[in-house]
């Protein structure tokens, strides 16, 4: 059996036994967002990395990300992360306003794609919106819904987009089932219960 390498940052990512298929998909794209919103990577080197950390250190979004670390090991974070083919770090601005950190991974290259039947172009998504003052306003919802349309036309062979939001966290699941998320199955994940969700492709569900 093969054995699995879990990055030591998040303990999900696997490296060894990967299907070809899996490889030759490559990382996630980088979406181009319709409306208000807009994307860039993640750049360490500009001081995204300080923008992370400051965000994970507040406690609506330590709570569940659990990832209060000094600005140093998420610079390292994102350097990883760039220079590796599962994880896009993305910062995701609205009318020009930075205000979510978001993750879109391959799930075949994650412990989620242990889950569920996962094909080899699959993407999903976590995100933590950081100001306190754009929770629950549904802004969310809205990048949620924009990400999707923007990854799904960035990769066209990508068959869904799939959120793993902790079971406990009962807005991110509304958000995500208002986003068009459909409830999967809810698992232990080692770090966490996670209720994974899944939003097919459009044209998928006719």
């Amino acid at each position: 059996m093969s054995a699995e390498t879990w990055s030591a940052e998040s303990f999900r990512e696997l490296t060894d036994g990967l299907d070809p298929a899996v490889v030759a998909a490559g990382p996630p794209p980088v979406p181009d967002l319709d409306g208000p919103w807009r994307v860039r990577v993640a750049d360490p080197g500009a001081g995204d990395g300080t923008v992370v950390a400051d965000w994970m250190a507040l406690p609506h979004v330590d709570l569940f990300w659990e990832q209060n670390w000094p600005v140093e090991r998420w610079d390292a974070v994102l350097r990883r992360q760039l220079a590796g083919a599962c994880t896009l770090p993305l910062i995701a601005a609205r009318d020009g306003a930075d205000l979510a950190y978001l993750e879109v991974y391959r799930t075949p290259r994650d412990v989620v794609g242990r889950y569920y039947p996962a094909e080899a172009y699959d993407l999903g998504v976590h995100i933590a919106v950081g100001p306190l003052e754009a929770t629950d306003r549904g802004l969310g919802r809205e990048l949620m819904a924009a990400l999707v349309d923007g990854l799904f036309a960035a990769d066209p062979r990508c068959a869904r987009v799939v959120a793993d939001p902790d079971a406990r966290h009962a807005m991110a699941r509304r958000m995500f089932a208002a986003a068009g998320f459909e409830p999967l199955i809810e698992v232990d994940l080692g770090h966490k219960c996670a209720a994974l969700m899944s939003h097919p492709r459009p044209a998928l569900l006719a």
